[in-house]
Order: structure tokens, then sequence, then C-alpha cells
């Protein structure tokens, strides 16, 4: 005998998703009203999930409806249309504007969907972008970035109806989402970043610009990926050409910091984006630029992000081969040819000698017998090459202090008479650059 089985209230009422768009506290109880917009059938008494798309956690919670309300009227089942809920217990709950609530068989693009609609309705069509610091303190840096985007877009919609005044509020607004996104990006527990496979580096993102008479290229930026959003951003990027990096914060709540700094300062990126590429934040309004203008140019580090940011750009790039690609080549080769001919570069170096300590400059002296010893590698045309590095961290791949390695400071013109140029020549070959004489003369000289 077979026996028909009993569908559940659940299933008889259907699914259904609301994002929220306010709440409201009820004097006296532990149950809070959240207002929204109702796709699907949502019933009194229902049992519904609660998550909140744009935060870290990814913790998602359970309570029941106890009401709903529709025009301050109270009723049992409402479909499709704005409502007010009652939701027990909700005051212990994380719930916010953006936060969504949702039953068991809702699909997760519905649920993020309902996420975004919240944020846009409840930010830009109620509250007009006019935020306050409550606001910004419930939103996380998913939120933010989300709640750009969209202002971004009603400015662009809107763009022939902008006074002056408007130019400046929204201007002020957007700088305000940036500021507090900077807080939100150095005060995460992690956060992801794209690497690139064939330079290990961050991946540089830039675009070479046509102007009626010349070619612009932007500043290049690197993706900054909440975790949050790492399962829907990964699948973005082809996995046999990056890598999607977690970087820790840490104890001491600086390994975001000092990643960035090391990523603007010796890399060369010029700012960072966040989950989309239609906008950007500048470096400095995260790191700020390193200033050695008190120190005596012997104890300055040397750095050479200039130099640094067109061989990352060069070095995540094919051989070129349609007529698009060979331009952006050219273009990035002719910004490294006039960096490297006034770079200073650091050639790994090691001294068999006794040396008095130095100077207050940084000078000492050498006794007659010292030699020095550079690491030198089979060249082009029966040259040697030797090696230089734009900065330690490079030198520091291959030459170790505990080996005995030290560096001295060279120009390229200063080597290249007797010793072609390898640039970089570190495990990330496509990262680097040959110099030998005649490309020397014929381009950087």
């Amino acid at each position: 005998m077979f026996f028909k089985k009993e569908k559940s209230k659940q299933q008889e009422k259907g699914d259904f998703y609301l994002g929220v768009q306010k709440i409201f506290r009820i004097e006296n109880s532990a149950d809070l009203l959240a207002a929204g917009k109702v796709n699907g059938t949502i019933y009194k008494g229902a049992a519904i999930y609660i998550t909140n798309p744009g935060e870290d956690s990814e913790l998602t919670e359970l309570t029941t409806v106890t009401e709903i309300i529709i025009n301050n009227n109270s009723v049992d089942i409402a479909a499709d249309t704005f409502v007010i809920v009652k939701l027990e217990a909700g005051s212990k709950l994380q719930l916010k504007p953006g936060s969504v609530l949702f039953t068991r068989n809702v699909s997760v693009k519905n649920v993020h969907d309902a996420y975004i609609y919240a944020l846009g309705e409840s930010y830009i069509s109620t509250k007009k972008m006019e935020l306050t610091d409550i606001d910004y303190d419930n939103m996380s840096l998913t939120d933010l970035a989300e709640l750009r985007r969209l202002f971004c877009w009603l400015i662009e919609q809107k763009k022939t109806q902008e006074t002056e005044e408007i130019k400046a509020f929204n201007k002020k607004t957007l700088d305000s989402i940036s500021h507090h996104m900077c807080s939100r990006i150095l005060s995460s527990q992690e956060i992801y970043t794209v690497i690139h496979k064939k330079t290990g580096e961050p991946f540089m993102m830039a675009q070479v610009i046509k102007q009626p008479d010349q070619y612009l290229t932007t500043p290049p930026d690197i993706m900054l990926i909440p975790k949050a959003y790492i399962d829907i951003i990964k699948n973005q990027y082809n996995p046999d050409v990056f890598d999607i990096v977690k970087i820790e914060n840490g104890s001491d709540k600086k390994g975001i910091y000092n990643f960035l700094g090391s990523t603007f300062y010796l890399n060369g990126a010029c700012g960072v984006k966040v989950i989309y590429d239609n906008f950007s934040i500048d470096a400095c309004m995260l790191v700020e630029k390193p200033d050695y203008s008190n120190l005596p140019p012997i104890q300055r580090p040397v750095t050479n992000p200039d130099v640094e940011r067109w061989l990352l750009l060069l070095g995540q790039m094919n051989e070129p081969k349609t007529d698009d690609e060979k331009l952006i080549y050219n273009i990035f080769y002719g910004h490294l040819f006039r960096e490297l001919a006034s770079a200073n570069f650091i050639i790994p170096m090691k001294m068999n000698a006794k040396m008095a300590p130095p100077d207050e400059n940084g000078k000492t002296v050498i006794t007659e017998d010292s030699t020095m010893e550079f690491p030198t590698k089979n060249g082009k045309n029966g040259r040697d090459a030797v090696c230089m590095f734009t900065d330690w961290k490079r030198l520091r791949m291959n030459y170790k202090e505990s080996d005995g390695w030290d560096g001295l400071i060279q120009p390229i013109s200063g080597m290249i008479e007797k010793f072609d140029c390898a640039i970089n020549a570190t495990e990330y070959l496509s990262a680097g650059c040959y110099i030998d004489k005649d490309f020397y003369d014929a381009n950087i000289k």
C-alpha cells in the first residue's frame, strides 16, 4: 500500500526571501521589526533563516515570523509586496539593512539579489545617501563596495541633470565611502588578493587609453577581495594563470598594512580595487608614502617602484600577437626604458676584507688587498652579465644575508661597459629583463 506524503505547511505556502531595508526596535521586547519587499509568499509562523551576505563571518541564524504587517494591518500571509515582519527574539540577531530573511529552498543567487536590492533601497532610495556615522558603522567592506557601485551607476544615469551642488554632494559622499573602505581594509582579519603566477606578485591592472594626440596609461591597481565574496570572485580568474592568496592581518593588525606598503612602494602599484574594477582607492589613502628625506643618502633604502611597475605589467603579458597587444607592449616598454635610465640598482656583493667602521655618512676605508665578489651569468654574444636588483626584497630571493651577501648600489651605466645587466633574475624570470650594450645604447642611454 502506498500512502500520499503529507506536505509541510512550509511547502504549501512556498518559499520566499526578503532583503531588510529598515529595522525597528520594540520597547521592552526582545522581538524586532524588519521591513522590506518580500519575494514569494510569507506567512505567520514561518521558520526562516537570516544571513548577512556582506559580512566575512558568514553567520546564518534561525528565527520565526510572529507577525506580518501591511499598511498598519496585521495579516497572516503576504506575497510579493512590501511588509513589516516581527521576528522572534530578533534583537539578539545580527540584523541590519542588507540582511536577508529566507526559507530553506531559496537559491544563493536570490539571497544575493535581495541583499543588493535592500542596500540600494535603504541607503539610496530612502536615505538619499545622507549617511550618518551609525549607517557607516553598520556597513562592512563588501557593503560599502556594493553601495558605491550602485551609487556610481545612479550618478551616471542622472549625469545630464547634475548641478554643481549635486556634483559636490556626490564627490563628498564617494570620498566618505572610500575613507570608510580604507578603514575596513586595514582592520579586516583577512583579505584576499590576486597573484599572477608568472611574476609571483599581485596582478597589476592598468589600461591604455587613446587620446587625440597621445596614449595614456592609467595608474596600475591591484585587486582586493573581502572574505565574504571570495567564492563569488575567485571563479572569475583562470587558476592556470592566477592564484587567489589570503593576506592575514595578524595579532599586531599590521599584516595588511605591510602587504599594501610593499605592493605600493616596492612594486609600484598606485592603488587598490575592491571587488569591482571600475573604481580604485589611491595608495596614499591606505599607506602613507615613506619619507626618507631626513636620512643621509647612504642610509636610504633602495627602491624602484617606477621601474618595478613596468617590469610586472610586462611580465604578466604573453607574447603580443594582435595589433592592440603590440601597441600596449611597446607603450609599457617605452615607460620602462625611461625609468631604467635614471634608476639605481643593488648588485649582490661579498667583500673579502676587513673594513673600518663607517663614519656618520656611511663611508669607510678598504684595504688595498681587498677583493669584491659579484655574481655573474653567461650572457649574450660572449659577454658576462652581472645580476642587478630593483630592491632588497628581490635580491634576498637569491642572495641571503646569512651567506655573507651584501650589496653595492650602481646604475646600469656604471656596469654596462664591462657587463650586460640581468635585472631581477629570480625564479620569476618574466618579472625581470636583460640589458646588453647594444640595447642600452639604442634605447636607454
